[in-house]
């Protein structure tokens, strides 16, 4: 079986984005189709059809889905963002560069809630990877459709008149408790990271990406007061401001900042027992401000955590991923820094004053997720005491991978 690319012009009719994939909106379009069960089947037929339909216009990417179900028995609910993975979705991932470093993938549920994660070269997946997308989907008598509107001023790419992005399209569908994932193509199940195994290209003619810049102010302002002989006593008011942002200095780096940010707003974190523990414990990093660029970042060591940074007055992030190369650079003004301290038997914990931290890493990439790295961090205590890590790492994946002794690889979504 041949693949073959993806050829579209910037020409082509833009489709009425309403969530209703008509095939005469979308016949300029190319088509595909989702027909591969890679689990529980092992590259067996589909057990429903999924038409694809892709086309762009300059600044956006659009995405149609016309998903054939037994609608009687459809599990869809309207849920929160990134919950949609318990019903039927579908999503589209897309890798810019074409070399493996990882694939941004964005869908919806049939009721349009939004799906969004990066798959990375580890092998693994960052569900917390947020971007601003539109979705729309409606349900008929045999199928549901959804629509995607993807702003290219998202994802970063090299700059070029002509590109050719990988791409990836995958249908997640469930009969009672049990769950059929379906991609446009069979894999090997040997080899652990999926987006290196696309053969369907995307090409790109003329597309624009418009430099974003956000700013996110915020006041907040306060009066406590105690109760004592049934009167309230009122004392001083306290307030605070604050400013957060991001700004493109061009399609492949970003600069964001926050002064004395606010992050009430954040998802409250999962309750962990610390009783009988001999590993400190982990919270996930949920604070906007500091997801983007995990990627990047993470190491098989997990050298950076950077939920150890609390209570920031005022930071700086840089994030840059060229053709070849990816930088990251955070520093950050903490308040209040706590710290762990390693023993034999049990770790202590402290809450130290104010102190500076940076974390730099730059990374070298090459084809099929393969890269080196090289990252340090710094940690300077305003009153006494530092930190310093400095290492080197690297990835080598092998064009023909070697199979495991028991081929238990499994790939999820």
């Amino acid at each position: 079986m041949v693949y073959l690319p993806l050829q579209l012009f910037a020409q082509n009719t833009i489709p009425n984005f309403d969530g209703i994939v008509s095939t005469e909106e979308w016949q300029n379009s190319e088509t595909y189709e989702i027909n591969y069960e890679i689990d529980p089947g092992n590259n067996v037929p589909s057990p429903h059809l999924t038409k694809v339909f892709v086309t762009y216009s300059e600044t956006d990417l659009y995405v149609g889905f016309i998903a054939y179900a037994d609608m009687e028995n459809l599990r869809s609910s309207v849920r929160n963002r990134d919950e949609g993975y318990r019903d039927d979705n579908v999503l589209i991932g897309i890798d810019t560069y074409g070399d493996g470093r990882y694939m941004v993938s964005l869908g919806a549920n049939p009721e349009g809630n939004q799906l969004d994660l990066k798959l990375l070269s580890t092998g693994q997946d960052d569900i917390y990877y947020d971007v601003n997308f539109e979705s729309k989907a409606s349900k008929h008598s045999d199928s549901y459709h959804v629509e995607l509107k993807i702003p290219f001023s998202i994802l970063q790419f090299k700059n070029a008149p002509e590109m050719e992005w990988k791409v990836l399209l995958y249908r997640s569908t469930y009969t009672e408790n049990n769950r059929s994932q379906n991609i446009n193509f069979p894999i090997d199940l040997n080899n652990s990271f999926l987006p290196c195994q696309t053969p369907t290209t995307l090409t790109l003619k003329n597309i624009k990406s418009k430099n974003r810049v956000n700013m996110l102010p915020y006041v907040y302002g306060g009066l406590d007061g105690t109760k004592k002989n049934n009167k309230l006593n009122y004392g001083k008011p306290s307030g605070t401001i604050g400013l957060s942002g991001l700004f493109d200095l061009n399609n492949i780096t970003s600069l964001e900042y926050a002064l004395n940010p606010d992050f009430s707003q954040v998802e409250a974190d999962i309750s962990q027992i610390n009783i009988n523990n001999t590993f400190a414990i982990f919270f996930q990093e949920r604070r906007p401000y500091f997801n983007e660029g995990n990627d990047i970042i993470e190491t098989e060591l997990s050298t950076v955590y950077t939920r150890s940074i609390n209570k920031p007055l005022l930071s700086t992030k840089l994030i840059s991923q060229g053709e070849n190369q990816r930088i990251y650079w955070l520093t950050a003004f903490d308040e209040a820094s706590p710290y762990l301290i390693a023993s034999e038997n049990r770790s202590y914990f402290g809450e130290g004053k104010a102190s500076y931290s940076n974390i730099f890493r730059y990374q070298r990439t090459y084809k099929q997720g393969t890269n080196l790295g090289f990252l340090t961090t710094n940690r300077i205590f305003k009153d006494c005491g530092y930190g310093h890590t400095f290492g080197f790492d690297g990835r080598y994946r092998f064009k023909n991978p070697i199979p495991p002794l028991l081929n238990l690889t499994k790939v999820s979504f």
